[in-house]
């Protein structure tokens, strides 16, 4: 029995280390985006800054940010003593990664045995799902190491009624709270286990803990009514159709995007793999198999928070793939399980292991070329400025998702950006915001041009398409400057167009 235990810590290691390479791997490769460069910029201000942020009200759409602040003051320790670099802040997700699998090997050893356990955290260190957020400079790697942690105590809890485990899932769930709020969206399928039990000493206890826990998220829960209104005025999240499960599908096997002539074969090995998995649940469920209850337990904590988040977001749009990374790593247990524990032939067992095996190759070749991006756009356009720029040019973006990694990069130059149009739902940098990151912005191209005799214009070419498309000749702010300026250059980096416009055209 020793020796079993033993052999189960050097695999789980083993996968770790395996966990560790395929992340690591993805870290220079990957350019810094939005969402990257906000969380560092905003985080270095400081708690102070973090709470105004978030907090401050912006008339007429209620609070000036939607996230809790928990993930946004760790982040701030971490840079004080790891400092600011994109390496620096990659590496934090990737810890909580690392947690999110032992959370895995646990929970699955503690509802199956230790080589379900293991193929489970097999699972979860090469799905390109979990490999994106894990090298991801956000919330959700910290976020799905609470909920799967919350998972794991609460489990240990219903089988020995053990205060410390209760103590541990009230405490998680908590932190899960504050580092997102669509945590809930996990947490109460989660809760409703206990229902399914028919045990009411469980249920008085999972509301009791579930009551704990919602006292220790009171001082942000009283926040939420104008977050909530902020999410109905401006969001950038749409309301999700049925097509959003198949996206979802993919997102579990091969993740998405895919690169065009791999998204069909990525769909097949994908919707081959759920099917089986849900066609050997129901099947060991009517044969009343050993151990059919944990298998529709899995598959339900795999689909139910999708499934309720996809119902609320037909009132008020929340819905994303990534807040689901908690739901990814019960779905990696529940396939181990289908593989090593029901009655299934050995040929089917190998096709099915040979699809998630191809299905991963494809997800992660696709992620470590930057979705077929190879360079840091905006790292390379900062150097190029850098050398060609003279001292009265003004750099312009056309909007903030380009500006905030220049920004980053770049602080130094003379930059802004033209914000959104107010009440869109692209309006989602509020004015409290703006200030605490002291960013520089203009409504509009003209009012950003002002007397500049040289503009470099930065934007990206999906945003021309965007107009292309809708039947105008070009971008309006490439109309203006193209009225109002000669062109000089245009230089591509990934997609990401740089324009030079000069009064005179020398």
């Amino acid at each position: 029995m020793k020796q079993v235990a033993r052999q189960g810590k050097v695999f789980l290691f083993s996968i770790i280390l395996i966990s560790l390479l395929i992340r690591i791997i993805s870290l220079s490769s990957q350019t810094l985006w939005y969402d990257e460069a906000f969380s560092i910029l905003f985080s270095e201000k400081g708690p102070g800054a973090i709470l105004q942020g978030t907090l401050a009200m912006d008339a007429p759409t209620g609070s000036a940010d939607i996230h809790p602040p928990a993930y946004y003051f760790l982040l701030f320790g971490w840079i004080q003593v790891f400092g600011r670099s994109i390496l620096s802040g990659r590496i934090l997700s990737i810890l909580f990664g690392t947690g999110i699998l032992i959370n895995v090997y646990l929970l699955a050893k503690e509802l199956l045995d230790q080589n379900t356990a293991l193929l489970a955290s097999f699972f979860v260190a090469i799905l390109p799902f979990q490999v994106h957020y894990a090298a991801e400079i956000r919330m959700y790697s910290m976020l799905a190491f609470f909920l799967t942690l919350s998972a794991l105590a609460y489990f240990k809890a219903l089988r020995i009624n053990s205060l410390k485990w209760w103590g541990v899932f009230v405490l998680s769930s908590a932190i899960a709270q504050y580092t997102h709020n669509l945590a809930a969206f996990f947490l109460l399928p989660l809760a409703s286990i206990s229902l399914f039990k028919r045990n009411w000493r469980l249920v008085h206890n999972t509301c009791l803990a579930g009551l704990t826990a919602v006292i220790l998220y009171l001082p942000w829960l009283l926040h939420l009514p104008a977050q909530f209104s902020k999410v109905q005025h401006q969001y950038w999240v749409t309301r999700p159709t049925l097509v959003k499960f198949i996206d979802l599908i993919l997102c579990y096997i091969t993740n998405i995007p895919l690169p065009k002539n791999w998204l069909m074969p990525g769909l097949f090995i994908s919707l081959t793999c759920v099917t089986l998995c849900i066609y050997q649940t129901i099947r060991a469920s009517l044969r009343k198999s050993n151990g059919y209850k944990t298998g529709l337990l899995l598959m339900y904590l795999s689909f139910a928070p999708a499934i309720l988040l996809w119902l609320v977001s037909q009132w008020t749009p929340v819905y994303i793939d990534r807040a689901l990374l908690a739901s990814h790593a019960i779905f990696c247990i529940w396939m181990a399980w289908v593989l090593i524990k029901t009655a299934m032939p050995d040929v089917i067992r190998l096709l099915m292991s040979a699809a998630v095996l191809v299905g991963a190759v494809v997800g992660l070749s696709y992620y470590y070329t930057n979705e077929g991006n190879p360079i840091d756009a905006h790292k390379t356009m900062d150097a190029y400025l850098r050398e060609h720029m003279q001292g009265n040019d003004i750099i312009i973006h056309s909007n903030k998702l380009s500006y905030l990694p220049a920004f980053y990069h770049g602080p130094d130059l003379p930059m802004l950006y033209i914000i959104d149009e107010p009440g869109s739902m692209n309006d989602t940098l509020s004015l409290s915001t703006r200030r605490v990151l002291g960013l520089n912005y203009a409504e509009d191209i003209e009012s950003a041009v002002g007397h500049s005799e040289t503009v470099w214009l930065i934007i990206y070419e999906s945003a021309i398409n965007d107009y292309t498309s809708a039947g105008y000749s070009t971008h309006p702010d490439l109309a203006y400057l193209d009225q109002h300026y000669q062109l000089v250059s245009v230089n591509n980096w990934s997609h990401v167009l740089l324009y030079e416009y000069r009064a005179d055209g020398r």
